[in-house]
């Protein structure tokens, strides 16, 4: 699990629920799609921990077993250049984390350069102040990575 991946027919666990993740330095925004992966929804913002702690991987683990979530999209925040950076390290040390805590679900890295961007124009767009509306950034941001999966999937015929 060193970088982004994309859906494959040959991966692919079929129908279900999707978890997508953006992992921050203070929160983790996290997104759920709908059972037949059309969707992607705003679900939770989860205070991240230290490493040590790692309550943040706990809380995850619950949301996803609670759901009943057969694969886990975690954002790679790569820099445009495509170089990795202390936020792409800490996502991919968070995935890690998180697939050893829940091996029978998939954990796919993808590439999110720009998520957090899209996610506060259009919270912006909708009314919603930057400062007031974090949490909502995050889950939104989270929701741009799962759907940008999601749509992925789709467009290669993968889960149909």
């Amino acid at each position: 699990m060193e970088g982004p991946s994309r859906p494959e027919a040959a991966t692919d666990p079929g129908r279900g629920r999707r978890l997508g993740i953006d992992v921050g330095t203070v929160r983790i925004g996290v997104a759920l799609s709908d059972p037949d992966g059309i969707l992607a929804s705003p679900l939770e913002t989860v205070p991240a921990t230290g490493p040590i702690d790692r309550g943040d991987i706990a809380r995850i683990v619950e949301l996803a077993e609670k759901n009943f979530v057969v694969e886990i999209i975690v954002g790679f925040p790569a820099a445009l250049s495509g170089r990795s950076t202390a936020s792409t390290e800490k996502a991919v040390q968070f995935a890690r984390h998180l697939a050893g805590e829940l091996p029978q679900i998939p954990t796919r890295l993808a590439d999110e350069r720009m998520s957090t961007v899209a996610a506060t124009t259009a919270l912006r767009m909708s009314g919603v102040n930057s400062k007031k509306g974090r949490k909502k950034i995050d889950q939104a941001a989270a929701v741009h990575i799962l759907q940008g999966w999601l749509d992925s999937r789709r467009a290669l015929g993968v889960g149909e």
